[in-house]
This record gives structure tokens, C-alpha cells and sequence, in this order.
């Protein structure tokens, strides 16, 4: 199949160990987009802020920063550091639910305002020496906004378009609006990627089948839950015993590089927690086991959590499909 599959960004979880690690691990993937980069302030950069993206030759996958701000001197700033680390390609966070960024304008909070976009965009578009690609959502309160939005973004050199068809007061709740999505795949003059509820290769095969035409795909919470869903989509087949050794190898690495990082155990077990809390839907059974995680206070008791769980059968696709629309608390 020739499908461009991408890893949507997740903050506090897909970070770069987890980005380098996945790729290392799971097979299928094109590249990555890292969580939004935000707090960078234009006269005086301070390159902490970019941790999680530099130095660019840590990336084991191609890597695509990401950010919100709706300041055009805060954008350009980003844009230049990351054009000298090394990056050619940088996404605007159009999309963002969370109310916390959209109640000031950003994430999908600009949406209802295209005359903004299109200012900002006179700024930035002459003076970022990057690649500039957009995630969105089909509008911020209702559906039509996005097309306010294409009236816009269709009058400039934008590289990509991620759509999530949902509205920002969604979040991830209810179901995707796939003719909204129809509808501004026709519109739009730049290169789309669908973005939203693949999990698993069956549902990307139906959407596949209604959009022909799209040749790029954003898989998100589905990876998580699934890492083998961007193989399963390529058509790259592995036996249980092989997807055990991965998972493992994959755990081990995402676990000592988080260690090495935060020095706190506290902290170390809520992030492997907010990895399991996803990937413990591959297995049948695992929401039970992640019981067990949920009160591991040590990386000894920690340990006998992920070498069991790793041994459970693996969970059907009706069952990762009910996980992910029964098991989550969609946030």
C-alpha cells in the first residue's frame, strides 16, 4: 500500500524517547509529529523550551515540531531555531480542543476568526525559512467554520492540511463528520491528511475506500492503544511471539529513557502509567491488568506488572474497538 502514515502528537506522552523508541520498534511508520511547542519568547530564545526536538540528529524518524502560538514574532522566532538545528517542515496547531488554549485564540480557538489567520499568516509565510503545514478541526463551535478558514488558507503556500472531522467543543467525543470532511477535502487546494478514530486497519480500510484521494493518514489515540495499527495499515505481518518481543523491547526502552530524564520515581511511574493507560488495549484483558498498574508506587513492583501483561493474548479488533469507545475517558 502506498500510504504516508503519520504519529499524531499526544503531550506528556509522545515524547522523543517514546517517538525514537515506536519507530525502533513498531514497523509502518513514515514520521512523527511532536507535541506543540509554546512559551518561546521572540528577543530572547531559551533553547530549554525546545528539549523535547533538539538536537535534530536525536530523531530516529522524520520529526515534525509543532506549535500554538498565535503571536507572529514567537512563530518566526521558533521557526528560526529550528530551521538552524536543521528542520525543513513545521505544523501550526490549528486543532487543539482544550478549552485552557482555545478561550485564548489558539488551538482550535482561531477557527471562528479567519481574518486573524489570514494576518498572521501575512507575517509569518515572508519571514519562516520552513515548511509551514496546518492540523485542524472542522470549526471551533460548528462545522462551517473551516470553510471561512479554507478561503484563507487557500491564498497561501501552505504545505499540508491535517483535518480532524470533528468541532472543537467535540473534543474526541461522539462521532466524526465524515462529509464535513468530504466537503473540505474538495475544497481545499492544498495536500490533505485524514486525522481521526483509525483504530484499527479495517475502519482505515473503509475510510480509505470513501477517499480515494487521500494519500496521507494521521493515526493517533488508535497507535497508542494499538502500536502494531500503522504495519496492520501497511500490510506488514508479524506473529504474536514477534509483537510480544516488540512491546517488550519497546517498554524497556521508553522506561529507562523516561529514567534517565526525570530522576524521580514518582514521576516515572505516572508517565509508564500514561503509556499503559493507552497500550494495555492491545491485549485482551489488559484494562484489568491496568488495574494492577494503577497502584505500582516503584519500579520493582512496576516491573512484574509489564512482564505479565505481555503475555496476555491479544485483543481482537472488536475488542480494541469497543476499548476505544468504551474503555477510554475521552479527556
Amino acid at each position: 500500500m502506498n500510504s504516508n502514515i503519520s504519529l499524531a502528537p499526544f503531550q506528556g506522552i509522545t515524547t522523543k524517547v517514546y517517538r525514537n523508541a515506536f519507530y525502533r520498534h513498531f514497523p509502518g511508520l513514515d514520521r512523527v509529529f511532536a507535541p506543540f511547542i509554546s512559551g518561546v519568547h521572540p528577543e530572547k530564545v531559551n533553547l530549554s523550551v525546545f528539549e523535547d526536538v533538539l538536537p535534530f540528529r536525536e530523531n530516529e524518524v522524520e520529526t515534525i515540531p509543532q506549535f500554538v502560538s498565535i503571536d507572529h514574532r514567537e512563530v518566526i522566532a521558533i521557526a528560526a531555531t529550528l530551521a538552524d538545528a536543521g528542520y525543513e517542515h513545521i505544523n501550526w496547531n490549528m486543532g487543539c480542543p482544550f478549552s485552557r488554549l482555545a478561550n485564548k485564540k489558539r488551538g482550535c480557538g482561531i477557527l471562528p476568526f479567519p481574518d486573524t489567520i489570514r494576518t498572521l499568516l501575512d507575517e509569518i509565510m515572508p519571514r519562516i525559512p520552513l515548511k509551514l503545514s496546518i492540523k485542524t478541526r472542522l470549526g471551533y463551535r460548528n462545522p462551517d467554520e473551516l470553510g471561512k478558514v479554507l478561503q484563507v488558507l487557500n491564498d497561501y503556500p501552505i504545505h499540508e492540511l491535517i483535518i480532524h472531522p470533528r468541532i472543537g467543543l467535540q473534543r474526541y467525543k461522539g462521532d466524526t463528520n465524515s462529509d464535513g470532511f468530504a466537503e473540505y477535502l474538495g475544497l481545499s487546494r492544498m495536500p490533505v491528511t485524514y486525522n481521526g478514530d483509525i483504530f484499527h486497519a479495517t475502519r482505515y480500510r473503509e475510510l480509505q475506500a470513501r477517499f480515494p484521494a487521500v494519500k496521507s493518514w494521521m493515526v493517533g489515540r488508535g497507535a497508542l492503544i494499538n502500536p502494531f495499527l500503522p504495519a496492520q495499515i501497511q500490510g506488514i505481518s508479524l506473529s504474536d511471539s514477534e509483537k510480544r518481543e516488540r512491546i517488550a523491547g519497546f517498554e524497556q526502552e521508553v522506561f529507562s529513557g523516561i529514567q534517565n530524564r526525570v530522576k524521580n520515581e514518582k514521576k516515572l511511574m505516572g508517565q509508564m502509567k500514561a503509556v499503559w493507560y493507552y497500550m494495555n488495549g492491545v491485549f485482551s484483558g489488559g484494562k484489568q491488568y491496568f488495574q494492577g498498574l494503577k497502584v505500582c508506587e516503584d519500579s520493582r513492583s512496576y516491573r512484574k506488572f509489564a512482564d505479565d501483561i505481555v503475555q496476555l493474548p491479544f485483543a481482537s479488533d472488536e475488542e480494541i474497538e469497543a476499548y476505544w469507545k468504551l474503555g477510554l475517558k475521552h479527556i
